[in-house]
């Protein structure tokens, strides 16, 4: 008999020297298992390489600033970068909003805006300050080559919606906020647009600070059929903070923001109870929240269910900025605790990985599981056939 089955045989004299080696293998196991269950797949940089904060990126445009201001990371001619406010690309659109000179755009396969920002026939001294172009059947001439946009306008303090469709050459239709909306987000749906931010309390409001009126979580949907004034429903009102990300799911839409994280789907709405600073889908439908600088954890939201994940080491930056390439790489940009720009990047396919540590590791215990019970149901099966008592 092989010196590992009289380790593994219940009478063998060296059965005390089996009981600790098995605890010594499942105490470091244990601790091994432990240290595995840290996410996988995070490291120091991005898949962004540009010398200052990350602001905003549209394909292969990226907008930053560094100590010389505002920069926009592009070879194309015809817009003052400094004035750039947001990019958003839809099909063979890549739009720039701008500070009082309202929305250019580059065109793939366009001859004249190929290579060189053209300017919208709108407003032209309205500041953008974000964009979404969408094909709507409600609409009659919107198509892939003629989308209807919507934008949220900076009129003071506050926000407005302007609506208008890409080759139109009238002024954008503008819905006045009444310097109430707070607005930062924007994602297309069937019908047209769901929009989240914040509304501005009214001065005195319960007693708040008239200077400085607290804001409060809100989305909002915007439905438009081209011509007469945007239809606008209320969504979903939270607690005081803004909603800074709307993510579409496989149930519906999911809203995240600084209170609260929402699920919508149709007319019911479902609260999370989570609150954060940023949030990213990736490619797997999952939907990442990412908390200040010095958390230890995410939570991502998958079917609807959430999960937490333990990052490696506290997170070393203030999230203001985070995109997913087609990889999955997710790129997390903002700032340390020295207000220089940092970035780090999660691979969101490693944390289900069969490659991963954890994965691994899982295997290993599997197979020695395996051999152990092994081992000990043939010294039975011997036992029994030799008619030993046991």
């Amino acid at each position: 008999m092989s010196r590992w089955k009289r380790l593994l045989e219940q009478e063998s004299e060296h059965q005390w020297l089996a009981f600790f080696g098995f605890t010594l293998i499942i105490i470091l196991g244990s601790v091994v298992l432990d240290w595995s269950n840290d996410l996988s797949g995070v490291r120091d940089g991005s898949v962004i390489n540009v010398d200052g904060i990350v602001k905003d990126s549209a394909g292969d445009l990226v907008l930053f600033e560094n100590d010389t201001g505002i920069q926009l990371d592009s070879k194309f001619a015809g817009i003052d970068e400094s004035s750039v406010t947001c990019l958003s690309e839809y099909n063979e659109f890549t739009y720039a909003c701008t500070a009082d000179s309202g929305v250019s755009f580059i065109e793939d396969g366009n001859p004249l805006c190929d290579n060189t920002w053209c300017k919208l026939t709108t407003n032209s001294d309205m500041t953008v300050t974000e964009i979404s172009a969408n094909e709507l059947d409600s609409i009659e001439g919107s198509s892939s080559s003629n989308p209807a946009l919507l934008m949220i306008v900076q009129d003071g303090t506050s926000n407005n919606i302007a609506l208008n469709l890409h080759d139109s050459k009238d002024s954008a239709i503008i819905f006045d906020g009444n310097g109430e909306l707070d607005l930062d987000v924007i994602i297309p749906t069937e019908s047209g647009w769901l929009v989240g931010g914040a509304w501005k309390a009214p001065p005195n409001w319960l007693g708040t600070n008239p200077a400085s009126p607290p804001l409060f979580e809100l989305v909002i949907s915007v439905e438009w059929d081209g011509q007469s004034d945007p239809i606008i429903n209320l969504i979903h009102t939270g607690d005081e903070g803004r909603i800074h990300g709307i993510f579409e799911t496989d149930n519906g839409f999911l809203a995240t923001g600084t209170s609260d994280t929402i699920s919508i789907s149709g007319d019911a709405k479902y609260a999370h109870g989570l609150g954060s600073y940023s949030a990213i889908g990736d490619k797997n439908g999952d939907v990442w929240l990412f908390s200040g600088i010095g958390s230890r954890t995410v939570a991502i939201i998958s079917d609807g269910a959430v999960e937490t994940e333990k990052l490696p080491d506290p997170m070393p930056l203030m999230p203001a900025f985070v995109v997913c390439d087609d990889e999955g790489m997710i790129s997390i940009h903002g700032s340390d605790s020295s207000d220089n720009p940092k970035a780090i990047t999660i691979d969101s396919n490693a944390r289900q990985s069969f490659t991963s540590i954890r994965g691994i590791l899982d295997l290993g215990f599997i197979l020695v599981s395996m051999i152990v019970i092994g081992t000990m149901l043939w010294n039975i099966s011997d036992a029994i056939r030799k008619g030993e008592v046991f």
